[in-house]
């Protein structure tokens, strides 16, 4: 069953690369690309219902992992790009390039989710960064030129403290400090990589000015590998540093978790222009999967599985989520600013003029915020049910659960700027708009709505 499913994605692959050829082909080859990938992750949910323990595999061979942590992020990545890649005629002219680093991203990110072979964690990250910077920079104004540089600079250095990192929990003693060091040192790069505070000072730049059709792509999931593989390194470092270093490994994570929370909510507070607000919302949304990376490796310090089941299938489930609401918001931006900024102004009367396109930009606003029934819901659920577990005490404080209910209490935060973008949107105005982007906005809200409908039948608790 694994084999067909990962043969359907390179079909998918495959197909969607025909959108280098002529229009028609093309939509066929999205067509194709999409058909493909829907039948993987039904073939997926018939293999797996339910959800099975373990959700990551520990051992493997060839130093590729084939399980649910490598299925979710591939097919994530993979359904997003079959999504973007039609919207390449309207970067850098129509030019090959950015389908190009589009399918060059998507590829990598599978490989980083899967792997734990130190060469491919390298050759892979290396590869999404390339592909990234490159395809902000295909635009060629100078918010998008701008940005490529700033990201390509924080993408070498992030680069060199994983490679330091890599080095030193590979080659140290077991047992030993120096893995929980290399172990800080990789979370230093995903900091980087991801945009969590104090590393995040290029994130609002790059994804707040920069086309929005390349950081519908960039922003949704080319940083899902790299916080996949946050996870299989959890899975190996913190059984072998023992309590003593887990715990300073533990609270380098809690502290990113809640400065990510805090500096992204808090910040998209304060902003007038939606898509600056959208990308200090992504350093919040990191924030809340930090959280479960907190719980994950909390859960094996202090012996409690189910904690840890929940983290990660609270991650799987927001990585999915986030996906497909990053690549339905910025795509829907991108339509509303045409060549200024996109200030909340320009979204006064969006309900009556692009009513179905509305109507999805805010069913995945509220997905978002963590709005029952859709499947944000569900990811922060699980997140904030793993944060809760009374075994793990740094988790509480005289008794209350002061990690859970601070990832609540910024979700509440938020509503108050997602609602905001809501309202202006259902205002009265009469907004001009070229041309609106429809097919991404529509498909990922309807999945929103499917699959968080969906969930409790899926799930096996």
């Amino acid at each position: 069953m694994q084999a067909e499913m990962y043969s359907l994605i390179v079909l998918g692959a495959f197909a969607m690369a025909l959108t280098l050829l002529p229009k028609s082909r093309g939509k066929l080859g999205v067509a194709i690309g999409e058909v493909a990938l829907a039948t993987s992750v039904v073939l997926w949910l018939a293999n797996w219902y339910p959800f099975k323990v373990p959700m990551v595999s520990l051992t493997s061979v060839s130093g590729f992992h084939v399980d649910e942590l490598s299925y979710v992020v591939s097919i994530a990545a993979a359904f997003v790009g079959a999504l973007v890649l039609p919207l390449s005629k309207r970067v850098g002219g129509g030019s090959w390039q950015f389908p190009f680093a589009v399918i060059l991203g998507v590829a990598g990110t599978s490989a980083l989710a899967s792997t734990t072979n130190p060469l491919l964690i390298l050759a892979s990250w290396g590869l999404v960064s390339l592909a990234s910077y490159s395809m902000v920079s295909l635009s060629g104004d100078k918010d998008s030129l701008s940005g490529s540089i700033k990201y390509a600079f924080m993408s070498a250095l992030s680069f060199q403290f994983l490679l330091i990192g890599v080095y030193m929990v590979i080659f140290a003693p077991a047992g030993s400090r120096v893995i929980a060091l290399g172990a800080i040192l990789f979370f230093v790069a995903l900091g980087f990589k991801a945009g969590i505070p104090p590393f995040h000072m290029w994130l609002p730049d790059v994804y707040g000015f920069s086309d929005p059709i390349p950081i519908s792509m960039l922003s949704s999931t080319m940083k899902l590998g790299a916080l996949a593989l946050a996870i299989r390194l959890l899975a190996q470092v913190v059984p072998s540093v023992g309590p003593r270093f887990g715990f300073s490994l533990l609270a380098v994570l809690m502290m990113m978790s809640a400065a990510a929370m805090l500096v992204g909510n808090l910040g998209a507070l304060t902003q007038v222009d939606v898509q600056r607000m959208m990308a200090y919302s992504s350093i919040a949304h990191v924030g809340y999967m930090t959280m479960a990376l907190s719980a994950f490796a909390a859960s094996m310090l202090y012996k409690a599985p189910q904690a840890g089941y929940f983290a990660l299938l609270g991650l799987l489930v927001y990585f999915a989520s986030y996906a497909l609401s990053k690549a339905s918001v910025f795509s829907f931006i991108s339509s509303v600013r045409g060549q200024g900024r996109a200030i909340m102004p320009k979204f006064q009367g969006l309900g009556s003029a692009a009513k179905a396109s509305s109507a999805s930009m805010s069913v995945t606003l509220l997905n978002l915020i963590g709005m029952p029934p859709l499947l944000g819901f569900w990811g922060k659920f699980f997140i904030f049910l793993s944060a809760a577990s009374p075994s793990i005490s740094p988790f509480y404080i005289a008794g209350i659960p002061w990690f859970t209910l601070l990832g609540i209490a910024n979700s509440a935060i938020s509503v108050f700027y997602y609602a905001k973008v809501i309202r202006t949107t259902y205002g009265s105005g009469s907004p001009s708009i070229s041309s609106m982007v429809v097919t991404i906005p529509l498909i990922c809200s309807a999945l929103l709505v499917v699959f968080g409908l969906a969930m409790p039948f899926l799930l096996s608790i």
